[in-house]
């Protein structure tokens, strides 16, 4: 790509090559130089700005909710069972237990009693 810039004075030539830069053209004595010619070397493209975006204020973190696990013992599950079948639960109660793959509460491993008593809560069970 050429860029041919026209200038009305030497001056006004001077005066753009002192800005951009660039080295004077030898000017053979004796010529005219009513309309000098210079040729200014390709720019490279400065690297284009990314759109000025406003930053809301950082996320604060939420707080940390307390978090506990909670454990069954054989009797609150026991009590909680008690208490749908008083309900007329009685063949819900059992089919959980089936679904827990026993027969019996206290067939129950230890490891599930927290599931367990999820699934009594539930059928309706305060525990």
């Amino acid at each position: 790509m050429q860029i041919h810039v026209t200038f009305d004075s030497l001056e006004e030539m001077k005066e753009f090559i002192g800005k951009v830069g660039v080295t004077t053209p030898e000017v053979p004595s004796g010529s005219p130089a009513t309309e000098p010619s210079v040729q200014v070397p390709q720019q490279v493209p400065t690297q284009p700005t990314a759109p000025v975006q406003t930053q809301a204020a950082p996320p604060v973190p939420a707080a940390a909710v307390p978090t506990s696990t909670t454990t069954y013992s054989m009797d609150d599950l026991a009590r909680a069972g008690m208490t749908l079948m008083n309900s007329g639960h009685q063949a819900e109660l059992q089919q959980l237990l089936v679904q827990f793959g026993v027969n019996s509460l206290p067939e129950l491993p230890v490891d599930q009693y927290g599931a367990f008593a999820t699934a009594l809560r539930g059928l309706g069970a305060q525990i």
